[in-house]
Formats: C-alpha cells, sequence, structure tokens
C-alpha cells in the first residue's frame, strides 16, 4: 500500500496532495467538512493523509527507536563517530538519565504529530457519516473502520507515552482547543471504544487486493485491542479478543524468524500492521513516503569509502540485551550485526556503535536502498505481528490460570525460533507452571522475540519493572541510562510545555515534572 502525503487546513478546509498512491492521478479537494467526500476516491484520498501522519519521522523516531528501545536496556545511542550524536545526543541522554524537562524536542514530537492525525481521522469519520449515500456501501463501512483503528493508534502512543489526553471525538470548534484532559481509564475506554467500532467495520486481510495490502483490517484492530486490555491488564478481554485473531486463519508464523526483516516478506503471513515505505523520490522530509529509521540504524562510519552505506548509529544493541539470549537462540544472529562481522557484501567495522553492536532489523541491504537520499528508505516498520499476538495470549493465560495454553502459545514462538537452528537442543520446551516463574519466563520470551523493534521500554511500564530495570542497569553498566529514574513519575513523559502555556492553565503537567 502507497500513501498519500496530505495537509489538512483547519476545522473546515483541506487540501489533499500526492506523491504516489493507489489512485492513477492526484486528486485535488478543497470543500467543506459538511459537503466534501463525494465519491469513493475523495474519501479515500482522505484516508490516505490518515495513514501519511504514520511514516513520518516525528512520528516514528521517539515511539519506536530513542524511547522504546534506547530509553530501556536493549539499545543505546552511537558515539560521536555519528553526525547526528552533536545535535541528538543530549536531548536523548536527558531521556536515557530520565531527567526529563518538558521542552524536550524528542520527547514532544509525537504530540505535535499524532494530535493532527487524530484531527484528520475525525474529520473523514464525520465527512464519511455526512456522504455515506454518495459512497459505495462498503467502501465507506472499510474506510469509516480504518479511520476508527488510525485514531485509536494515535491515541495508543500518546497515552502510552504521556499518559491521560483530552479526549477528541469529533472536529473541534476553536473554543474547543486545550480541553481538560480525561482521567486514564476514560482516555483508554475511548481508544477501546474506536476499536471495537473498527473491529465491526474492517475487512480480513484475505478480502483486500494485492495493491490493498497494509490497509488496516479486522485482525489488525483485534490486535490492538488486545494489546491495550493487555495494558490495562484486563486479561480475560485480551484472552477473548485475541483468541479470534488466531482462530481467524489469517496469520501465521514465518518459517524463518529472519525473514520478517527484509523486503521481501514485507506484509507476509506473520504481518498484522505495518507501516508503509517506499522510496518517494521527495527529498530530504518528515513527510517522504520513505523511512528514515534505517538511516538511523546503518553504521557511521568515516572512513567508509561508500557513502551510501553510512548512517546515523543511533540504535546500538547492549551488551546485556546480546547476553540475555539463551545459548545457540538462532535469533541472536537474525538482530545483530556483530563487530568485525561480514555482512550485506562488508566487514562491519561498527565505529560509531557505543556497545560494538548494529540492528539488523531496520537494516536496509545496500543494494536496494536509495541512491539518493538516505532518508528515505523502503523499508516498513512493523507495529504489530502475529508473534505479538501469541505471546499476549501466552501471557493473558498464564494469568487466567490457563496453563496449558500459556504454555502451548509459548512453544510456537520457540519452536519458530528453534526450528532455525541445526541444534535441535536449543531453546528446550518450557514446563513451568508456577505463575510467578512463568510470567518470567513470558516476559524475557517477549525482550529476545521482538528485540530492538521498538517494544522493549513500553514492555517494561506495562510489566511494572522499569524502575528497577532501569536502576539495575544503571548500576551494573556504571551507565546515565536509568540513574535517575524515579517510579511513578517516569513510566510516563512530560506534556510538551508549549501545549500547558498555550492553555492558558487548562492542560495539566504530569506528575513529577
Amino acid at each position: 500500500m502507497k500513501v498519500y502525503n496530505i495537509v489538512f487546513l483547519g476545522a473546515s478546509l483541506i487540501s489533499l496532495s500526492s506523491c504516489s498512491g493507489f489512485l492513477d492521478e492526484t486528486p485535488q479537494v478543497q470543500t467543506s467538512v459538511q459537503s466534501y467526500y463525494s465519491s469513493d476516491a475523495e474519501a479515500n484520498t482522505a484516508i490516505m493523509g490518515c495513514y501519511s501522519v504514520l511514516q513520518k519521522e516525528s512520528f516514528e523516531l521517539a515511539p519506536f527507536m530513542l524511547i522504546g528501545d534506547d530509553c530501556s536496556d536493549d539499545a543505546d545511542i552511537g558515539n560521536s563517530n555519528s553526525e547526528a550524536y552533536s545535535w541528538l545526543g543530549s536531548p536523548e541522554k536527558q531521556l536515557q538519565s530520565f531527567d526529563v524537562i518538558s521542552t524536550n524536542w524528542i520527547s514532544n514530537a509525537l504530540w505535535g504529530t499524532a494530535f493532527p492525525g487524530v484531527e484528520y481521522c475525525c474529520q473523514a469519520i464525520e465527512s464519511i457519516t455526512n456522504n455515506k449515500s454518495e459512497l459505495t456501501a462498503t467502501k465507506a463501512d472499510q474506510y469509516l473502520g480504518e479511520a476508527h483503528y488510525l485514531r485509536a493508534m494515535f491515541y495508543f502512543f500518546l497515552t502510552r507515552q504521556y499518559g491521560s489526553l483530552p479526549i477528541v471525538d469529533h472536529v473541534l470548534k476553536y473554543n474547543e482547543y486545550y480541553s481538560k484532559r480525561a482521567s486514564q481509564d476514560e482516555t483508554w475506554n475511548f481508544i477501546e471504544k474506536d476499536l471495537i467500532v473498527a473491529d465491526s467495520l474492517l475487512p480480513l486481510k484475505s478480502q483486500y487486493s494485492s495493491s490493498d495490502l497494509g490497509r488496516a483490517t479486522k485482525g489488525a484492530a483485534e490486535s490492538l485491542l488486545g494489546e491495550v486490555y493487555m495494558y490495562e491488564k484486563k486479561y480475560q478481554d485480551a484472552y477473548n479478543i485475541l483468541k479470534k485473531v488466531v482462530e481467524s486463519g489469517e496469520y501465521s508464523l514465518e518459517p524463518e524468524y529472519a525473514d520478517i526483516f527484509t523486503l521481501e516478506h514485507e506484509n507476509g503471513c506473520e504481518s498484522i500492521f505495518e507501516i508503509q515505505h517506499s522510496i518517494s523520490g521527495t527529498g530530504w522530509s518528515d513527510s517522504n513516503e520513505g523511512s528514515i529509521l534505517s538511516f538511523y540504524e546503518h553504521d557511521a562510519d568515516p572512513n567508509d569509502s561508500i557513502k551510501w552505506h553510512n548512517g546515523w548509529s543511533m540504535h546500538c544493541p547492549t551488551q546485556d540485551l546480546v547476553g540475555s539470549y539463551e545459548e545457540g537462540d538462532p535469533r541472536l544472529h537474525a538482530t545483530i550485526i556483530f563487530k568485525n562481522e561480514y555482512y550485506d557484501g562488508r566487514i562491519n567495522k561498527n565505529v560509531a556503535s557505543s556497545t560494538g553492536y548494529e540492528s539488523k532489523v531496520w537494516y536496509v541491504p545496500f543494494a536496494q536502498r536509495s541512491q539518493t537520499d538516505q532518508s528515505d528508505e523502503p523499508k516498513n516498520i512493523i507495529f504489530m505481528r502475529y508473534a505479538n499476538v501469541l505471546l499476549y495470549l501466552s501471557e493473558a493465560c498464564n494469568e487466567l490460570g490457563k496453563t496449558d495454553e500459556s504454555l502451548n502459545y509459548l512453544e510456537m514462538v520457540r519452536g519458530r525460533a528453534r526450528s532455525d537452528s541445526s541444534d535441535p537442543s536449543v531453546l528446550p520446551v518450557i514446563t513451568e507452571r508456577d505463575k510467578d516463574k512463568l510470567r518470567s519466563i513470558i516476559w524475557h520470551e517477549r525482550r529476545v522475540e521482538l528485540a530492538c523493534q521498538g517494544q522493549r521500554f513500553w514492555d517494561l511500564v506495562r510489566e511494572g519493572r522499569a524502575g528497577s530495570i532501569m536502576k539495575n542497569y544503571s548500576q551494573k553498566y556504571n551507565s546515565i541510562k536509568g540513574s535517575d529514574f524515579t517510579v511513578g513519575t517516569n513510566e510516563i513523559f512530560p506534556i510538551p510545555e508549549d501545549q500547558i502555556t498555550n492553555s492558558n492553565g487548562t492542560m495539566e503537567q504530569n506528575t513529577g515534572y
């Protein structure tokens, strides 16, 4: 699926433009909320605008990389051999030490990107609802389902990072901006409702044509709803909805773990929802269609004679992560580039890595990269895949006392990894039945299965372990990472200072900031 870049102007006017997408022509639509979307094509273009927000560096960088991994015990930023270190190092170290201020631009970027995405979704929902008679019925339902899913996704990212939020469920009037924050329960309930609506409207993955792969599906809505329930510790609800994903028969594990991260297997059998990226040739821009995370992942070697081998080396796996893998686990070498490893046709020196390691997860082989713009790479960012669902199900089953089921889902993930090894004795079948011990085993499995995929910090917070894990990391490695973590405060990040100021006191800051 290719996505139109789109700019919405206020609540009443929109201007739609395209770099590439589903339609052969570049639609231009500029009408009122009450009357626009008089055709399937216009509604589709607006939905593409909602998707395009996901592609932005300002949406992906902090949640997936600089907070999701680099603020955890799994990854770190690079060293001074990277050009990015001079401008990104200082605010990122502030985040890593958890001595965060409300003007930190890395922390603040998501707010300024995701809330406009929420507004775009509200515009789409209201306009499609008001003009359903002008659209094909099945398309109207699909587009509404996509808008509700994407609005829930924006809210999920926002509440995970900032806590409770103002509820924006319609196109805002001028006097409605800077509303008070709802409670955390009300925020989660709003996300749940959007996903339940999306689930009722969206088609299955198998019902899309190949050109539409990457759109939100019923399975994507159910998987995210299950994840939300896991964050809320509603284990029975999580179990019920995630079982539907499994029983749909729509998804399966890739036979080989390493294939998950190749361009050839994007939107494959294990994929539930990916943020779509393709080379667009639009130059360095927050709104181009290519992924910039790959560039942040590639090593920055000033001595490399081939310029486009280089990157910014800001996603370096830690020794702690490397040491956490069980002996012989093939996922280790599928995830990490070791120093002096021959990989992608070269000896990788990892000179800009602060840890000696680089990641393969968002790595794009040299021959498949854009040769003109490193910020514009054809690498999808996986948000949800089937293994994640299976591990959530395993965890929910364990909490509900369904031990046999829990072990079965856990073994599905471990068994896939084991099958990639020539040694059948690696990753032995787990038989532990003690709830507390099995919980720890499942959490560890999540760490290695989802390593360097933007998940670790958020998992630690959800599990209630972020403070203890990061404090221990700081002490063990004499690192600033985790040194100032305050339990009860640093599980979320501060509301951007300009939002507090502009609200004239309506918006309250998070406790401790």
